[in-house]
């Protein structure tokens, strides 16, 4: 794959992981927190994974935080409107989120 669609697919993953995350810390619904806990765990894996197979430098992890911070607002407005959270508290996740698994693919 190229550069650009690595990029793509790794913001899929991580945007994903995030948004579970912010949907289980913020939902209106505790029945679907189970589901949406393994389906976050099953997302970072993925995550990792597709980061691992791919050096990225500072530039591809700025494109990366836009992809991601977009995707994440396009999808709680889409798919999970009764979830409210400001921009604000989407841009620090992500940008801690983006730390932890960057501190994790550095490490091995």
């Amino acid at each position: 794959m190229g550069k650009n669609s690595d990029i793509e697919s790794i913001s899929n993953s991580i945007s994903k992981t995030i948004l579970h995350k912010i949907v289980i810390e913020n939902t209106n619904k505790p029945e679907s927190i189970n589901k949406m806990t393994n389906e976050e765990i099953e997302y970072r894996g993925q995550s990792l994974k597709k980061i691992d197979q791919r050096k990225l430098n500072n530039e591809d992890k700025k494109v990366l935080r836009e992809k991601v911070i977009r995707k994440i607002n396009n999808q709680l407005e889409l798919k999970y409107s009764d979830v409210n959270v400001s921009e604000d508290v989407i841009v620090k996740v992500v940008d801690k989120e983006l730390e932890s698994f960057f501190e994790i693919e550095i490490s091995k």
